[in-house]
């Protein structure tokens, strides 16, 4: 059966060590602290993860660290990009290889595919590895959108489950629900916007802050709650989003008690000033804001 994403999905942060590589103890437990705070599922190699960076052996490593220390209590989608069809697919057979529940396939990035090839793209990926596969729209990074006329074309796949919406334009949650609800799943991918989706019936979310607010992104999912959490971590998920997002995230956790190390080259830390800031920002969370623990 087709995967279904529900909830809170972390597209989990890749830990680094002080030498660079790949801090496999560190990533342990970070699996267990979100799961330990109700998530839903998680995302290897995603963007917040890095994926970009990683090499082909670390990209296998890492997603098969999580789907073993998962051990099948939520899915878990892989990360796939890449800059060409060829590429793409390499990064899906290594995800299917390691056990993975479905692809969450973003673009291809620079080379501004039309409309009809990037459709031609996301069949050919879905259809080299059979699983069932989340559309990331996210132009401002891909150059591209997944526009009607490619949803229209790769929607009759029954593999495309959904399509996480971190584009910005808000109008398209609309269109997107009307015209393609009863094919996709509409995910949210807009942390600052998030209320906006939630309210809107969207009941998915994959977001990178909940590396850093893990239970408060669940607990957004309770409309009782949702106004109040969501009032009280405002003031991270603007800042976060205001620039450096992966260096705040990996810099937040470690503000938690988490220490995931920094983002790899040719993005870095953060400097003392916006630490300072970030943390303001997490102290204004309040109990939304707990130290990370399993």
């Amino acid at each position: 059966m087709p995967l279904s994403p529900q909830g809170i999905y972390v597209p989990l942060v890749t830990p680094f060590d002080p030498t660079g590589a790949v801090d496999t103890e560190t990533l342990r437990k970070a699996v267990h602290v979100m799961l330990a705070s109700g998530v839903h599922g998680l995302v290897a190699a995603g963007t917040t993860g890095e994926g970009y960076a990683l090499s082909f052996d670390e990209r296998r490593h890492v997603m098969q660290v999580i789907v073993s220390e998962v051990d099948g209590a939520v899915p878990v989608l892989a990360g796939v990009g890449g800059m060409s069809t060829h590429e793409a697919i390499d990064q899906a057979v290594l995800a299917k290889r390691a056990g993975v529940s479905g692809l969450m396939l973003a673009a291809p990035s620079y080379c501004l595919p039309t409309p009809n090839e990037l459709a031609s793209h996301v069949m050919t990926v879905v259809g080299a590895v059979d699983l069932p596969t989340v559309l990331y729209d996210y132009p401002a990074r891909t150059g591209v959108s997944f526009s009607h006329e490619v949803l229209e074309q790769v929607t009759p796949l029954d593999l495309v489950v959904g399509i996480k919406e971190a584009s910005g334009d808000l109008s398209r949650i609309g269109w997107l629900t009307a015209d393609f609800g009863s094919a996709l799943i509409i995910i949210c991918g807009a942390d600052v916007d998030s209320i906006s989706f939630l309210e809107s019936g969207v009941n998915c979310w994959i977001g990178g802050i909940a590396n850093l607010l893990p239970a408060a992104h669940v607990a957004m999912l309770d409309a009782d709650k949702r106004s109040t959490v969501y009032s009280q971590i405002l003031p991270t998920l603007r800042f976060i989003e205001s620039g450096d997002y992966n260096a705040k995230v990996k810099a937040g956790m470690a503000l938690r008690g988490l220490i995931v190390g920094a983002p790899r080259s040719p993005l870095a830390a953060i400097n003392a000033e916006t630490a300072e800031l970030l943390s303001n920002a997490l102290d204004q969370a309040g109990e939304w804001a707990p130290t990370l623990q399993s």
